[in-house]
């Protein structure tokens, strides 16, 4: 047991850790319906494990989500050490999830919210102006009112990939493994750690990712002066989701695609600028504007234009103009939009970038000082 301060009056108040007990799961499990942000990320729950009957056993705590971006994700909540052996149907629901299409997700969407114990989520959506039919949930009009955006860029973009959340107190080494190994053959799977606490009598959880581990210093700024000025601000805290809510959703998404295929060559990514994020390779930069919705600025640190057009010619990626923005003189830019398609030649451009090879014998001016 610790204690802290609350209030004004600095008042001590006892803050006790419990372990998660089967009431205190179907609690959470409630919440995470209603507030899926408790998971770390903007989240809607549109279904659950009574929805896939050939799937799921009964009692599985089991959820499907759709994030942001449009993407489907099966979410799990576990008591104590989440195994392998517990998640099978969390990995099969995320194939079958492959397999639907937005009308089927509709339909299973309006199952799981007639159910009497969903009845607040249904308030809830009819409160948010959500079309919704006697058999049937519109669904970009769900993320539509959901994330504040139009309906129609949702459109191309529902389950069009899916994800895996296991949320539990603790993780086997087995299923570390096997999440990582997701990860590192493309399946966007986390495993997220949460804590039950009693603070003034009242249930208090709390989730942080350790499953992949990620690097604290990746997302907190660099210096001692920006850790005490800048650390409390939203794209310090929320890191990638700050960057992809600022963006059209098709963009998050090739955003996302950026990070993906640059990950084997990423030294590190830094989150701690309002309007852009580095990504650190081992030997050059580079930094991605998200400051308008409808397109994203890669900008090659370090480097002069002609340079950086010269860099670009052996990729064969036409159409593609360098340019200057004002107040990045160290940063040449291209400009991608929503519908770009990250190829094989995109994937060889960005990681050469960043590893220092030079196709086209470039010579890239070097600086001292990094950013």
């Amino acid at each position: 047991m610790s204690k802290m301060y609350t209030g004004s009056g600095r008042v001590f108040q006892e803050v006790s850790s419990l372990p998660m007990d089967e009431e205190g799961l179907q609690d959470m499990k409630r919440r995470v319906k209603i507030q899926p942000h408790f998971l770390g990320e903007p989240l809607v729950v549109v279904a659950e494990a009574e929805d896939f009957p050939g799937i799921c056993s009964p009692g599985d705590e089991t959820m499907i989500a759709i994030d942001s971006i449009g993407r489907t994700a099966a979410v799990t909540i576990a008591i104590g050490t989440a195994d392998i052996d517990q998640q099978t149907s969390t990995l099969q629901l995320a194939a079958n999830l492959s397999h639907l299409s937005t009308e089927e997700i509709g339909r299973i969407a309006r199952n799981f919210i007639d159910r009497p114990a969903n009845e607040q989520l249904r308030r809830l959506w009819a409160d948010m102006d959500v079309e919704m039919s006697d058999d049937s949930v519109e669904i970009a009009s769900l993320l539509a009112a959901a994330f504040e955006r139009d309906a129609e860029d949702f459109v191309s973009l529902i389950n069009s990939s899916q994800r895996i959340i296991i949320a539990a107190e603790g993780f086997s080494s087995r299923l570390v493994g096997v999440i990582e190994w997701l990860n590192q053959h493309g399946v966007n799977a986390i495993g997220l750690r949460y804590r039950k606490f009693i603070v003034g009598g009242q249930d208090v959880f709390f989730a942080e990712q350790v499953v992949p581990k990620t690097d604290p210093a990746e997302d907190s700024p660099s210096t001692e002066r920006n850790a005490s000025t800048e650390a409390v601000e939203p794209w310090c805290i929320k890191g990638r989701v700050y960057h992809a809510e600022r963006l059209n959703p098709r963009l998050a998404a090739v955003m996302d695609d950026i990070l993906r295929i640059t990950k084997d060559t990423t030294f590190s990514v830094n989150w701690n600028n309002k309007y852009y994020f580095w990504i650190r390779g081992p030997r050059r930069n580079l930094r991605i504007r998200t400051y308008s919705r409808d397109k994203l600025e890669i900008g090659f640190y370090n480097a002069a234009p002609a340079a950086v057009a010269e860099f670009l010619e052996p990729y064969d990626l036409s159409g593609l103009k360098v340019i200057s923005i004002g107040g990045y003189s160290d940063s040449p830019f291209i400009v991608i939009g929503p519908d770009m398609r990250l190829d094989d030649r995109w994937q060889a451009m960005l990681t050469d970038w960043l590893s220092g090879a030079n196709p086209g014998k470039t010579r890239i001016s070097s600086r001292r000082h990094e950013p």
